[in-house]
């Protein structure tokens, strides 16, 4: 029997923490200085050095990268969606520039994310070259090899949705050349075809998640890279980079788009990626029913169950209450750090499926929070939202939340209390009892994702057809949403290809809001202009002297996006000094 060598993955704060940012994606990072022998003499070594080239693949749904990754322009404190019209935090630098459109190449947010990303793009070389020496099996050896060939077409994935095109280095760790390389980027369809190829090419050498030793989950599995195939090839295929591409300059525009023309070829291939995903059956939406619980139960459940069939690719950690400590309000032990803005309660419709401005919907402004989409209750905490009693499993009537005037000020600027009138519970273990050891790991690809591109690309191909409608369904069902008398869970029968694509772009929204998404979505959909570009707004809410509540929508922020330039972050100055053939954006 072939000895089995396990590897945990582990955030490995205390290693991030000490490496020492660099000017150039080419310089050496600590763990990677460390002499080669040393590290691939020894099988411990030599899987640590892979494990920590895993430590970065949760940047965007980690909530304090200030403390993942340090940035040469200021602390990058926010989460995700701190930086997008749904959430409010305290801003400092560089995310404060961000949200006022006075970011630069020079203090852009993501400049730290270029070196991080190529200094693992680097140590992903240096593994894969150097395994075939170390004291490992020969099936360990071919596994990690694979892991390491992933985790660059990840990171490469990750570089791409933020710059568009970047440059491909191949399988060279450039620090062993002898003479000066061309550097600059490859075109936007070169790298979008890379790692469609990388991935098909390394899941052949990987479990599938059912394969997989029980002790080994968090690695790297074939479905991972299949699913990071369907996310990329649906990013390609959405209107910023097909046929929507914003600037006409010959050098440029190969660099920000798939193509100069629309080519609904793009959607036929990420509608099949999808499928690919969804045809290995090893990924399912993730129930766990538990009647007369709270609404939603799955949708809450799903994310405090470490392993489950939902997560294509999780973040591993250990057990924390780090959501917890950030989002809640002090009174619960938090810091209020991330506040919900309007803009995303809004998003969330009601619990029969239908948007809150429909007529039919029932919404009633009067009472704002009444009969919502499950999802509202799992992911927002309002004036007057119940606290889950975790040992009656169900909704408290007593222990309950307060926001109304007095902690809210008009202006919205209370240090460390809601700028908004709303707090984060998304992800959260937000029962009553103790919650200091909450076992969970966080999402980076998760099966909803491909449910919903499946959907988009369908749509795009073909129009609402009763396929498409059973992707929705299968979202809401387990959302919680009513189905209804006529089981269509809120959705008109006769909804036209624009209706169907803005009722999949709102799934996107209220499924995925505080995972990191809804920044990268508005890009790839060509419509951050509008939704990332008008007031961040929140709720007043007061008690009057019949111990009833009036509310009253405020504005907490304004924020900017500068339009067309803010599509791409820019390459960061310091390296676009360092070659005449190294592009920039268009706009910077």
């Amino acid at each position: 029997m072939k000895k089995k060598i396990a590897l945990y993955i582990i955030c490995g704060l205390t290693v991030m923490a000490a490496c020492k940012k660099s000017d150039s994606f080419l310089d050496k990072r600590q763990t990677e200085s460390l002499n080669e022998q040393v590290v691939f003499s020894d099988s411990a070594k030599t899987l640590q050095f892979l494990n920590d080239v895993y430590a970065y693949t949760g940047m965007d749904v980690y909530y304090f990268r200030y403390s993942y990754i340090k940035s040469p322009v200021g602390n990058d404190y926010s989460c995700m969606e701190d930086k997008t019209s749904h959430s409010i935090s305290f801003y400092s630098e560089p995310q404060a520039s961000l949200m006022t459109g006075a970011s630069t190449a020079r203090n852009y947010f993501t400049n730290n994310y270029w070196s991080t990303y190529y200094s693992k793009i680097r140590a992903c070389n240096q593994y894969m070259k150097k395994v075939q020496g170390a004291p490992l099996s020969s099936e360990m050896k071919v596994r990690t090899a694979a892991e390491a060939r992933y985790l660059r077409a990840f990171y490469y994935a990750q570089l791409v949705r933020s710059f568009g095109a970047v440059m491909l280095v191949g399988d060279t760790v450039f620090s062993e050349l002898a003479t000066p390389i061309e550097y600059k980027r490859n075109t936007f369809k070169e790298c979008i075809d890379y790692i469609a190829q990388e991935c098909d090419a390394v899941a052949q050498y990987l479990p599938s998640a059912t394969e997989q030793l029980p002790q080994d989950y968090g690695r790297i599995t074939s479905g991972m890279c299949y699913g990071l195939k369907a996310r990329m090839l649906v990013y390609a295929a959405s209107p910023l980079f097909n046929g929507g591409a914003i600037t006409d300059d010959p050098e440029l525009q190969p660099l920000v788009s798939y193509g100069s023309n629309y080519d609904p070829q793009l959607w036929q291939r990420a509608a099949n990626a999808c499928k690919d995903v969804m045809n290995l059956g090893d990924y399912h939406l993730y129930t766990n029913d538990l009647p007369g619980a709270r609404d939603g139960y799955s949708f809450w459940k799903l994310f405090l169950t470490r392993k489950n069939v939902e997560y294509i690719q999780p973040f591993m950690i250990g057990n924390n209450t780090n959501l917890e400590g950030a989002w809640f309000p002090i009174s619960r032990g938090g810091s209020g750090w991330s506040t919900p803005t309007q803009n995303l309660v809004d998003a969330f419709g009601m619990r029969n499926g239908k948007r809150i401005s429909d007529p039919a919907s029932g919404y009633d402004p009067e009472h704002p929070y009444d009969n919502r989409d499950p999802r509202f209750y799992n992911s927002i905490i309002f004036n007057q939202a119940r606290i889950y009693n975790n040992s009656t499993k169900k909704m408290d009537p007593i222990n309950i939340y307060r926001t109304w005037q007095g902690q809210l000020t008009p202006d919205g600027l209370q240090t460390y209390k809601t700028k908004t009138g709303y707090y984060s519970r998304k992800m959260c273990n937000d029962s009553t009892g103790d919650y200091s050891s909450q076992s969970r790991v966080y999402p980076v690809i998760r099966y909803a994702e491909i449910i919903l591109g499946y959907a988009e690309a369908m749509n795009e191909l073909n129009g609402p057809t009763a396929e498409v409608y059973d992707m929705l369904y299968q979202i809401r069902e387990r959302a919680g949403v009513d189905p209804g008398v006529d089981g269509r869970y809120g959705l008109s029968a006769t909804l036209s290809k624009e209706d169907m694509r803005s009722i999949i772009r709102n799934e996107y929204e209220v499924e995925f809001a505080y995972e990191g998404h809804w920044y990268y979505d508005t890009r790839r959909w060509k419509t951050a202009e509008v939704t990332e570009n008008i007031p961040m707004q929140g709720m007043m809410v007061t008690k009057e002297q019949d111990d009833s509540w009036s509310y009253e929508k405020i504005t907490a922020m304004s924020a900017v996006f500068l339009a067309p330039k803010m599509y791409f972050a820019p390459i960061p100055f310091n390296e676009i000094t360092k070659s005449a053939v190294l592009y920039q954006n268009p706009g910077w």
